[in-house]
């Protein structure tokens, strides 16, 4: 399908044409079957018919300077001047179109036969779209494909001429987030200042129900008010969000993310309300307490930030689109700025299927609260990402793990959404989508490598609002495919793909959209990499909000074995010495303690993959007695891997973090462990400690061990093992070895 037609272009050229055959489209069929009557604005009608329902434009316009009655009289008199400037045209449209259409009904009347006798199959056809609140979902796949090119132009010039689209835009407040954001220009002076690191100022804030964190902002401008005041405002029309998207969040919230504890009158929960708050002044914002408890919560939120955003974009355009239309016969030069270089706005980063359908069934249920909304390609979207086999699993998983894993935990997807006002499209062409939802791997095919014909990232060059969603996740497929994504960003297309240039925004032919994307990251681990990614590629004039992780206990106290456990301080100066200064300490310092007989049954869990490599390496030049478990090992390497150390025939284990994380494997045998590095996920680390109690075998709690390797890089994820204050005076102290025990006699 191609591009939609913002611009001039595709409207202006939609002259008042004589109508020699009147026949009637697909949706004025169905507003004939549903309504007895026919709309006057709509266009393919015989010109007869338009004058049954002059009167009730009248009346509607009389209904809709009522509701205005609170703005200005200067808005309330511009709107009545445009309100009226549309209905004229159409008036002078039917009565030219009515002069012609009577003198060919003179001539061609017999071709009048004709036109009639297809409606039966085009009313067959229109049954096939799939209507929410009605039970279409066995249509068929192709008739939902079919002239969606046709169907958008009809339905954008349709809307053009609806006056209350016109009104809903026309009156949206100067103090808007999206206005105040996005048609603020700024000056070269400031936009080279953003690149200097002296002229950010950094603050700490508390975010109600949402927790501490610091926001950096620029120290010139700020044009938002800072998060910290705020004011509790409930009502979600009056943070600017679209009305038709307003009415379907509680009935979301209550259906979809199960909350059930929603305040009399209030469609979102107190930390969801306070969360939306922060995303509707357009900051970046990272937030990395996500957790499977709340993390349907959050998806709620950024879905209705999302479309509200879309919605806004889409309306602003309609009605720049109405006023050249208007003034055309005048020969107005005024332009309007209000898009990009593309058509895409938002892109949505998640790492499986499953959680693209979640994404959609949100969105579907936020639009398609009134019953003339339609969703296109629903079946087969349903089939694609739903739900697949459940996975004999005879051993029960950890709680976080059966969330995770739930449904298509397919990791290769990308799919566009096209938003209308009474329609959700799927798998839209990228040009012709709005919203773009992908997986790390299925963009990176996309985009390819330097070198290769068929690669395409053009479609990024005017992402607006960028979202990563579980964003630890990606640490476990492959970080270089986020690296790859942030390289390609806001770069300039290699094709014009129908851009109409004259509407482009001046801050967008500058090249600074970067300064104006809003970035969000929800993840459940604060790791360098995130932190990285919000500190290097989020650079919103906006500024940006860094959500601090709680304090805590830490993992340690959820051992439940009886298990002294050893923390060795690595004397490592730097971060890029660190994976050498780690390999040292351990061939010198804990290798040969563990060579031992003594030692036999050893389990080395390593979380980097490079790091397992290195060392694997190293036992097979050194001839040492070992299996091995990665996340690229065979079923059948695995069963013979597991079996070989539980009977003690191979005195080591490498086993990653990887394929735990992926498999949540409960071994058995083991006698001492050793962590090469602390795992990413904090709970792992009791995971794997508990481990060491079998109630199968009887083991000797006294010769059991554990053995940690930490660095001062490492203070967060040694907070989430040891705690908040334990991991301050480790990192702080002069001491180079630390001992815990834990257990029922501790």
């Amino acid at each position: 399908m191609a591009p939609r037609k913002h611009g001039t272009r595709g409207n202006l050229k939609r002259k008042s044409k004589s109508i020699k055959h009147p026949q009637l489209s697909k949706r004025e069929k169905k507003e004939i079957k549903e309504f007895g009557e026919l709309d006057p604005l709509s266009s393919g009608v015989n010109p007869k018919t338009r004058y049954t329902k002059v009167a009730d434009h009248i009346e509607n316009e009389k209904v809709l300077e009522s509701e205005s009655s609170d703005s200005s009289e200067e808005e309330v008199d511009a709107y009545q001047q445009l309100v009226a400037s549309v209905n004229g045209n159409q008036h002078n449209n039917i009565i030219e179109s009515d002069e012609e259409s009577e003198e060919d009904e003179k001539t061609n009347g017999t071709q009048d036969m004709t036109a009639s006798e297809g409606e039966e199959d085009e009313m067959k056809d229109e049954e096939e779209v799939v209507t929410s609140g009605k039970a279409d979902d066995e249509g068929s796949e192709e008739g939902d494909d079919i002239d969606e090119e046709d169907e958008s132009d009809e339905e954008e010039e349709e809307e053009i001429l609806e006056k209350e689209d016109v009104k809903e835009d026309y009156f949206i407040k100067e103090c808007d987030p999206f206005v105040v954001h996005f048609e603020t220009e700024l000056s070269e002076d400031f936009v080279e200042g953003l690149g200097k690191k002296e002229k950010w100022k950094r603050e700490e804030i508390k975010v109600k129900h949402v927790g501490h964190g610091v926001l950096t902002c620029p120290k010139e401008k700020c044009h938002l008010e800072n998060v910290r005041d705020v004011e509790e405002e409930d009502d979600l029309k009056n943070l600017y969000v679209k009305h038709k998207l307003a009415e379907g969040v509680e009935n979301a919230n209550r259906k979809l993310c199960k909350v059930q504890n929603l305040k009399r009158g209030a469609s979102l929960t107190p930390f969801q309300a306070s969360l939306f708050r922060v995303l509707n002044k357009y900051q970046d914002v990272y937030y990395p307490e996500r957790s499977h408890l709340n993390g349907e919560e959050i998806r709620l939120v950024y879905c209705l930030h999302a479309l509200n955003h879309v919605l806004k974009t889409r309306s602003r355009v309609i009605t720049h689109n109405t006023k050249m239309k208007l003034k055309q016969q005048n020969a107005d030069t005024e332009e309007y700025r209000d898009q990009g270089l593309t058509r895409p706005k938002v892109l949505i980063v998640l790492p499986f299927r499953d959680s693209a359908l979640k994404v959609v069934n949100i969105m579907m249920q936020l639009l398609m609260s009134s019953d003339q909304s339609m969703v296109s390609n629903k079946k087969r979207f349903q089939t694609e990402y739903g739900d697949e086999d459940p996975p004999n699993r005879g051993v029960k998983k950890p709680e976080d793990f059966e969330a995770i894993f739930a449904g298509n935990i397919d990791d290769h997807f990308r799919v566009g959404l096209g938003v209308a006002k009474k329609t959700l499209k799927l798998y839209t062409k990228f040009y012709a989508s709005d919203i773009i939802l992908t997986s790390p791997l299925g963009l990176r095919t996309i985009i390819g490598v330097e070198g290769e014909k068929e690669r395409d990232y053009d479609f990024l060059s005017s992402i607006e609002l960028l979202i990563f969603d579980q964003a630890d996740i990606f640490l476990m497929q492959n970080w270089e495919h986020i690296t790859t994504l942030m390289a390609h960003l806001h770069l300039q297309p290699r094709e014009a793909h129908g851009t109409d240039f004259s509407r482009v925004r001046m801050w967008t032919l500058n090249g600074w959209s970067k300064y104006y994307r809003q970035t969000l990251i929800f993840s459940s681990l604060a790791t360098p990499e995130l932190n990285a990614l919000h500190n290097r590629h989020c650079c919103n004039y906006a500024g940006k909000v860094a959500v601090n992780r709680k304090d805590t206990r830490g993992t340690i106290c959820h051992i439940v074995t009886q298990l002294p456990q050893v923390f060795h301080k690595l004397p490592a100066s730097s971060y890029a010495e660190l994976a050498d200064v780690r390999f040292d300490f351990f061939l010198k310092k804990i290798l040969p303690n563990h060579k031992d007989p003594v030692m036999s049954q050893t389990l080395v869990f390593i979380s980097s993959y490079f790091d397992y490599v290195r060392i694997r390496n190293y036992f097979v030049r050194e001839d040492l007695e070992f299996a091995q478990i990665n996340e690229y090992s065979s079923d059948k390497t695995i069963s013979r891997s597991r079996g070989e150390f539980y009977h003690g025939r191979v005195h080591f284990l490498l086993y990653t973090e990887r394929i735990h994380f992926y498999r949540r494997f409960k071994l058995r045998g083991i006698h001492h462990i050793v962590f090469y590095e602390l795992p990413r996920y904090p709970q792992f680390y009791s995971e794997i400690c508990n481990m060491l109690q079998d109630n199968r075998k009887q083991t000797d709690k006294e010769n059991l061990t554990c053995t940690v390797m930490y660095s001062s890089f490492d203070a967060q994820r040694l907070a989430d093992i040891v705690g908040t204050d334990r991991a301050a005076r480790m990192i702080s102290s002069s001491k180079k070895v630390h001992m815990f025990v834990t257990g029922e006699n501790s």
